[in-house]
Protein backbone atom coordinates (compact mmCIF):
# COMPACT_ATOMS: atom_id res chain seq x y z
CA UNK A 1 0.00 0.00 0.00
CA UNK A 2 2.75 2.51 0.94
CA UNK A 3 4.64 2.21 -2.48
CA UNK A 4 1.35 2.68 -4.56
CA UNK A 5 0.32 5.42 -2.62
CA UNK A 6 4.21 6.89 -2.97
CA UNK A 7 3.37 6.76 -6.87
CA UNK A 8 -0.29 8.39 -6.57
CA UNK A 9 1.00 11.20 -4.33
CA UNK A 10 4.00 11.63 -7.25
CA UNK A 11 1.81 11.51 -10.05
CA UNK A 12 -0.77 14.09 -8.55
CA UNK A 13 1.98 16.77 -7.78
CA UNK A 14 3.07 16.16 -11.76
CA UNK A 15 -0.19 16.87 -12.82
CA UNK A 16 -0.72 19.62 -9.88
CA UNK A 17 2.44 21.31 -11.07
CA UNK A 18 1.24 20.83 -15.01
CA UNK A 19 -2.00 22.89 -13.83
CA UNK A 20 -0.74 25.52 -12.24
CA UNK A 21 2.19 26.39 -14.20
CA UNK A 22 1.78 24.78 -17.78
CA UNK A 23 5.08 24.94 -19.74
CA UNK A 24 6.09 22.76 -22.84
CA UNK A 25 3.81 21.20 -24.90
CA UNK A 26 5.32 18.06 -24.61
CA UNK A 27 6.69 17.81 -20.89
CA UNK A 28 3.66 16.18 -19.30
CA UNK A 29 4.85 12.61 -19.08
CA UNK A 30 8.24 14.32 -18.74
CA UNK A 31 6.55 16.32 -15.37
CA UNK A 32 4.62 13.00 -13.74
CA UNK A 33 7.80 10.67 -14.48
CA UNK A 34 10.28 12.83 -12.15
CA UNK A 35 7.82 13.82 -9.52
CA UNK A 36 6.91 9.95 -9.53
CA UNK A 37 10.72 9.38 -9.05
CA UNK A 38 10.87 11.99 -6.94
CA UNK A 39 8.25 10.37 -4.64
CA UNK A 40 9.52 6.78 -4.86
CA UNK A 41 13.00 8.41 -3.60
CA UNK A 42 11.93 10.29 -0.46
CA UNK A 43 9.46 6.84 0.22
CA UNK A 44 12.40 5.00 0.33
CA UNK A 45 14.69 7.77 2.27
CA UNK A 46 11.52 7.78 5.05
CA UNK A 47 11.77 3.78 4.97
CA UNK A 48 15.44 3.46 5.54
CA UNK A 49 15.00 5.70 8.32
CA UNK A 50 12.22 3.66 9.87
CA UNK A 51 9.46 6.49 9.48
CA UNK A 52 6.89 4.08 7.34
CA UNK A 53 7.36 1.16 5.25
CA UNK A 54 6.19 -0.04 1.77
CA UNK A 55 3.39 -2.20 3.37
CA UNK A 56 1.63 0.32 5.48
CA UNK A 57 0.13 3.95 5.01
CA UNK A 58 1.49 6.34 7.27
CA UNK A 59 1.62 10.32 7.51
CA UNK A 60 5.35 10.51 7.88
CA UNK A 61 6.28 8.74 4.41
CA UNK A 62 3.53 10.21 2.47
CA UNK A 63 5.02 13.28 3.37
CA UNK A 64 8.55 13.16 2.80
CA UNK A 65 7.43 11.32 -0.35
CA UNK A 66 5.86 14.57 -1.54
CA UNK A 67 9.05 16.57 -0.63
CA UNK A 68 11.13 14.56 -2.52
CA UNK A 69 8.52 14.39 -6.00
CA UNK A 70 8.57 18.82 -5.15
CA UNK A 71 12.56 18.75 -4.66
CA UNK A 72 12.63 16.39 -7.79
CA UNK A 73 10.37 19.03 -9.54
CA UNK A 74 12.68 21.99 -8.62
CA UNK A 75 15.54 20.72 -9.59
CA UNK A 76 14.33 19.51 -12.83
CA UNK A 77 13.39 23.39 -13.70
CA UNK A 78 16.03 24.81 -12.24
CA UNK A 79 18.27 23.10 -15.23
CA UNK A 80 15.96 23.68 -17.40
CA UNK A 81 16.26 27.02 -17.57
Amino acid sequence: MGLLSWIIIGALAGWLKRVISPGRPGGFVATLVLAIIGALVGGYIATYFNWGNLATLQVGALGIALLGALLMLLVAAKLRI
